[in-house]
């Protein structure tokens, strides 16, 4: 009997103490349990609205370069020897792709070849789509207007020469078929500029209120404060975040034309049998003009490649021991007042380390949202 008395003191301070310990472990769970379900919502709902960025991004950058240069290249380029434009010095040939190029019409690849296409593989595997205006002088067009083109803020002016008076003397490009490259011409970018604008007008609308985040986060944490207002739900994470609706003109800047000129022959009989013409007065497009090309701010692309830190409070509630975890700071929230967790989310292309601009020049579709802890 003495014996098993000596068991009775130990047993009334180890059943305490379990039971101490199972609420211990139960605390711990549920603030790792808010914690990773915080943690989770964030992560995801930052993906999901930073991929409205990267897909403005790469779809400006195929309307900028990938589209014009297949569509001029299928529908210009000379593949058979009738394709070509004969030249009245009985110096060769010109091929009409070439000849609107050189002129600068539209932005080409620069290892293009004239009657080959380039194989898939070129552009999967490139770092860079070299896709810009012709930046020479050549015989036909002496002062090119492409070197103000080929920058991160490009200068269009006002006016398009489509056809130079060089080209219309040197080459048999004669008056009703410069109409109908013309024609062509206005309506690849009519459709181009209207495929932008409709891209840029639904971005700004999915990034005015930052929609697809809060629902994301809304639908992962439900928090007090989203189930309390719905339209304010992630609220904490993105105030000074800098993630922000682009706002068009002096974010993002559509560029175009206003008007649009060119020499050709035109048939007149007697000998010569020709003269040269021009558009007078010049073709005026209606505003804001005939899309060329769309462009981001240089500093905004660097700033969404090197990414956004977006932090949200966990509120890791009552517990047992009515410790106030409100008054501790975590690791990862050492500047916050109280305990959070952090997610950066960028958008990134190959071209991250010069300045993460790979939507003109050089547009290259390759974008991806990246998330770091």
């Amino acid at each position: 009997m003495k014996r098993k008395a000596q068991l009775l003191l130990p047993s009334i301070l180890v059943i305490p103490s379990l039971l101490i310990f199972i609420y211990l472990l139960y605390e711990t769970t549920k603030i790792s349990r808010e914690k990773i379900r915080t943690q989770f919502a964030l992560d995801s709902a930052a993906f999901i609205q930073m991929q409205d960025y990267t897909n403005f991004l790469n779809r400006t950058a195929y309307v900028n370069g990938a589209f014009p240069y297949r569509i001029f290249k299928q529908e210009w380029d000379c593949k058979k020897q009738e394709d070509f434009l004969q030249r009245t010095d009985d110096n060769g040939n010109a091929c009409p792709y070439t000849m609107f190029w050189e002129a600068g019409a539209f932005p080409s690849w620069t290892g293009d070849v004239i009657g080959a296409d380039p194989s898939g593989s070129t552009f999967d595997n490139a770092e860079k789509w070299e896709i810009k205006y012709n930046e020479s002088a050549t015989e036909l067009v002496e002062t090119p207007r492409q070197a103000a083109l080929n920058t991160a803020n490009p200068n269009f002016g006002n006016e398009l020469i489509f056809i130079t008076p060089k080209q219309a003397q040197r080459i048999y490009i004669f008056w009703d078929p410069s109409l109908n490259y013309y024609k062509f011409y206005a309506q690849v970018y009519l459709t181009l500029g209207t495929i932008e604008e409709s891209q840029l007008a639904v971005f700004q609308r999915l990034t005015e209120k930052m929609n697809f985040f809060r629902k994301s986060f809304y639908l992962n944490a439900a928090t007090q404060k989203c189930m309390d207002n719905p339209e304010l739900c992630g609220e904490d994470a993105l105030k000074g975040s800098g993630l922000r609706k682009w706002n068009r003109g002096s974010d993002v800047k559509i560029h175009y034309i206003k008007t649009m000129k060119w020499w050709a022959k035109y048939y007149v009989g007697g000998l010569p049998p020709y003269e040269i013409a021009k558009t007078d007065p010049p073709v005026d497009f209606p505003d804001p003009g005939l899309f060329q090309l769309a462009t981001a701010d240089p500093g905004l692309l660097k700033q969404i490649g090197w990414g956004y830190d977006l932090y949200h409070p966990v509120d890791p509630g009552k517990n047992y021991f009515n410790v106030n975890f409100n008054l501790k700071g975590w690791q990862e929230c050492s500047d916050q007042s109280a305990p959070c967790v952090h997610a950066k989310i960028t958008t990134q292309c190959p071209n991250l380390l010069q300045s993460n601009n790979c939507v003109w020049p050089n547009p290259t579709p390759k974008y991806q949202t990246r998330l770091y802890p």
